[in-house]
Formats: C-alpha cells, sequence, structure tokens
C-alpha cells in the first residue's frame, strides 16, 4: 500500500482538509488563520486570506473560492471580504477545486447606533441613603432597530475632580471613579454614585457615560452626563 509522506499527513489533519489528492500546482492543504476577534458588527467588513501549501508546506500563489452557506453576511468569493448583514453566526471556507479548509466561524452583532439615559440625568440621594438612584443607560441599533447586548459603557465620575483617588469622598458601585460595565439583553447597564463613609460628601457630582463599539470607537450620544445632588 502506497503511504502518504508524513508532512503531508500533518498539514491534512492539522488544518482540517477535506483531500489529501494535490491540485493544479501541487497544492494539498489550504490554512485560513482565524481573525482576531472573529467577530463583525452589521455593515461593518471583514477581509479573510487563504494561504494555499504544497506538500512541503511551502506557500503557492494561486487563488482561492471562498465559501458559505449562511445569510447573516455577504462574502465576496473571489475576495473573501465579510459584510454583516444581521446578528447570529456564519461559517465559511476557503475552496480550491475539491480541496476545502477548515470552518471558520464568524460572529455578526447588531451595530450599536445610539447611547442613550434610560433614567432620569438629574438626581438625587435622600440623607439617609447610601447611594444614589440607578444610572441607567442604553444601547440601541437602528439596523435593525433593537437593544444591543454585550456592549462596554463607561462611567466616569468628571466632577468633583479627585487629584488623588485615594482621596474620593464619592465613587461608583464598583469602589472606583471609572467603571467599565457591558450592556445586558436589554441593551441596559447601570452604576451608582455611592457616598464614602467618613467623609464630607460633595454638594453635586457629574458622571459622563461613553458606549465603544468593537472597533474602539464610540458610540453616538456618549459623552452625556448625570448631575447627581447630594441635599443637605
Amino acid at each position: 500500500m502506497r503511504r502518504s509522506p508524513p508532512l503531508l499527513l500533518a498539514l491534512a489533519v492539522g488544518l482540517g482538509c477535506s483531500s489529501l489528492t494535490a491540485t493544479d500546482g501541487g497544492v494539498i492543504a489550504l490554512e485560513v488563520p482565524v481573525p482576531n476577534p472573529a467577530t463583525i458588527e452589521t455593515g461593518d467588513t471583514l477581509r479573510l486570506t487563504a494561504r494555499a501549501l504544497n506538500a512541503s508546506g511551502d506557500p503557492v500563489d494561486i487563488p482561492v473560492t471562498w465559501l458559505t452557506a449562511d445569510t447573516t453576511i455577504t462574502l465576496g468569493q473571489s475576495t473573501g471580504l465579510v459584510t454583516g448583514r444581521t446578528p447570529g453566526t456564519a461559517r465559511v471556507q476557503a475552496a480550491l477545486g475539491s480541496l476545502t479548509s477548515s470552518l471558520l466561524t464568524i460572529t455578526i452583532v447588531a451595530r450599536p447606533d445610539t447611547l442613550v439615559l434610560a433614567s432620569d440625568s438629574s438626581l438625587a440621594v435622600a440623607a439617609d441613603q447610601p447611594a444614589s438612584p440607578a444610572l441607567t443607560v442604553r444601547v440601541e441599533s437602528t439596523m435593525p432597530a433593537v437593544p444591543v447586548p454585550g456592549v462596554a459603557v463607561v462611567f466616569t465620575v468628571v466632577e468633583p475632580v479627585f487629584a488623588d483617588p485615594a482621596l474620593r469622598t464619592v465613587e461608583l458601585s464598583g469602589g472606583v471613579l471609572t467603571d467599565t460595565l457591558t450592556t445586558g439583553e436589554d441593551g441596559q447597564t447601570l452604576s451608582t454614585v455611592n457616598r464614602v463613609a467618613g467623609v464630607v460628601t460633595p454638594d453635586s457630582v457629574l458622571v459622563e457615560v461613553r458606549a465603544l463599539r468593537t472597533t474602539g470607537d464610540t458610540v453616538p450620544g456618549s459623552g452625556q452626563r448625570f448631575k447627581v445632588r447630594f441635599p443637605i
């Protein structure tokens, strides 16, 4: 019985190829690097790449075709350009003749289009209460019109300014002056402003909120502020 070379077998197993038969150009494996992150928002794009390898493990300059059966994305068959259409997942693979790569899973999330304050922007803390009412925000998408879970929202105490955080007289619910939280399935997250025991509380506190996209860009509506008053 004819045996395949060890390197050829290793490539086939390690890269999940469907055949050990060499294609035109001597290609026996297709390698598709996993993007980091393998997540895009609706309307955004991600370009995939593939390397064709011969039996020696050397790259071969030859074009591949990109395949998917999922409708959550559009996919350029010759370019590997993925565009998010609807939230969900999509499986993609490269092909060269009868040779295919392992399936690559891409996650598509709703694009966070706006940050809104879901509770009053002006709040008062009763004299006998240790913390303010909830400072609640919501992140929404317009494509489609749904709340967006899993979005990072940054709450920051911007006034008063504490040159030394250890000397702060108020703090957020996480025990800090800046706290990053994540929206839930309803697209909302919240924090509170808490008194620090044993010190005099300021008359008022301003808390700024920002939401971040997967690209690191800020979501429109970021920069809004809550004003929390501590009546005497």
